[in-house]
């Protein structure tokens, strides 16, 4: 809207109101003059400013901007200053509670996070499968070498036919292929003089293949040889020159049962005299002892014999109980007790026995026994007989 159709509109207010039309309250022509006077005052002041402006004098500027005052000086914002620590962090507010009965709590600000769901079986492959290999590409025929190839081997010989046994028995693969059964142990070698007590037999035989000498007093002689670990021979020889004759005995002892702590032996004799008078006069012996060990290597054992000897109507027998205990290494204490009684009517008088006892020392090829022979009898003084046997294997 202009100045100048303002102008007029104006002007021909005031004319309709000059002309004698009378004003009507605040709607009258007096009025309504002043409001469109005062409007075009309003209207033309910012063009006149702005036609000075146009004319060459001086723009209007508009005022310097002023930032805010900061509300708390010196404080930098929240969103510049660093998180504080966790021990500074205000505590975190409880979570709502459920606003019905069964309705599950909110998770809490510090959850972890759920669990991830259990694979499904089975689990995909990680990779696709690759595809299938293509075939290689055929070797190319490699060149020839500068020596021939080989010939061939012949053949092996065929095996010759395996003769059966007789009796028309083939043997199973069982049969050939079980390891023959393994031979007994040896004997282990004992004590030199560990046949015997001190003069009574024991069930102990030598190894095989030994041999020993042993000797009474410088006196009677014994030799003997063991044929294997459970039979031996011994033969025993007391010379008597004033008599012109000798004592000879040969025993042959085979071991019955040996398991344990029990051994058992069999014993036959043939004892008798030779000379140039008398000739050759034998008497035969049969018997048999019985050993009981403390312990599998026998060194301590208690022995039980007897011995029956045949002179044609007279039978006597002669019964012992002898015992070894060993001491220490090379040490062992010797008791004996052997009794002689006749069998039937005859041979009333040959009765008698003799107590004897002593000390052993043994080694690995040498054993020595001192000891003493005490007789009983009723009828006659009392004599003790020392007695030291000497003997030696290799």
């Amino acid at each position: 809207m202009s100045v100048e159709y303002m102008a007029r509109r104006s002007s021909g207010l005031r004319g309709r109101g000059l002309g004698g039309r009378p004003f009507q309250g605040i709607t009258g022509g007096l009025p309504s003059a002043l409001v469109t006077s005062l409007a075009l005052v309003l209207v033309a002041r910012p063009g006149v400013a702005l036609a000075q402006g146009a004319a060459g004098g001086p723009p209007a500027q508009p005022p310097p901007f002023a930032p805010a005052a900061e509300k708390f000086p010196g404080n930098p914002p929240a969103d510049a200053m660093p998180p504080a620590p966790p021990e500074q962090r205000p505590p975190e507010p409880a979570p709502t509670p459920p606003k019905w009965p069964g309705a599950p709590w909110p998770p809490p600000a510090n959850a972890p996070a759920p669990a991830p769901p259990p694979p499904a079986y089975p689990p995909p492959p990680g990779y696709a499968p690759p595809a299938a290999y293509a075939p290689p590409a055929a070797s190319p025929t490699p060149p020839p070498g500068p020596y021939p190839p080989p010939a061939a081997y012949p053949a092996p010989p065929s095996p010759p036919p395996y003769p059966h046994p007789p009796g028309g028995q083939v043997p199973g693969i069982s049969a050939a292929q079980a390891a023959p059964a393994p031979a007994p142990p040896a004997a282990a070698a004992g004590d030199p003089q560990a046949d015997r007590v001190v003069l009574l037999p024991t069930a102990t035989t030598h190894p095989a293949g030994t041999f020993y000498v042993s000797n009474y007093e410088l006196v009677i002689f014994q030799a003997g040889y063991a044929f294997t670990d459970s039979t031996q021979l011994s033969l025993t020889l007391i010379p008597a020159p004033s008599e012109s004759l000798s004592i000879v005995d040969a025993s042959l002892k085979t071991s019955l049962y040996r398991g344990g702590l029990v051994r058992a032996a069999a014993i036959g004799s043939v004892s008798g005299a030779a000379g140039k008078d008398v000739g050759l006069q034998l008497l035969g012996r049969a018997g048999g002892v019985v050993q009981v060990c403390t312990a599998r290597r026998c060194d301590s054992s208690l022995s039980l014999s007897t011995n029956v000897m045949l002179a044609g109507a007279l039978l006597i027998m002669v019964n012992g109980a002898g015992g070894i205990w060993r001491m220490s290494e090379h040490v062992s204490v010797l008791a004996e007790l052997a009794t002689m009684v006749p069998v039937g009517t005859q041979g009333g008088q040959f009765n008698g026995a003799v107590l004897g006892g002593g000390i052993r020392l043994h080694y690995t090829h040498w054993g020595f026994d001192f000891s003493a022979l005490h007789v009983l009898d009723s009828t006659a003084d009392v004599s003790t007989l020392p007695l030291i046997a000497m003997t030696w294997r290799p």
